[in-house]
């Protein structure tokens, strides 16, 4: 909820913060994995996933806010990433 009315605020300003595309490289998983993080990065206001590379273990994001890169990655990392791949390991490991 917190992260959605950030979102509203940011929206709602008469000053935009730069917006930005951002590549995000995650842990090794499957597609499916990945196309289920990507879902859970799309559905987290002010982020959304443009393109997944599988082979070389890329997401392509649009950031609303580009003055929080890190943070932002930070937060993917440590709140999906562990769980999906380890719920979606890579195929053949």
């Amino acid at each position: 909820m917190l992260s959605g009315i950030t979102t509203a605020r940011i929206i709602l300003r008469l000053t935009q913060p730069p917006a930005g595309l951002v590549r995000l490289h995650f842990a090794p998983m499957s597609p499916t994995g990945a196309a289920v993080m990507a879902a859970l990065v799309t559905l987290t206001p002010g982020t959304t996933v443009i393109d997944i590379d599988v082979m070389r273990r890329v997401m392509l994001l649009h950031l609303l806010d580009t003055r929080v890169i890190e943070a932002t990655l930070t937060a993917i990392r440590r709140d999906f990433e562990r769980d999906i791949a380890t719920l979606f390991p890579e195929e053949g490991a």
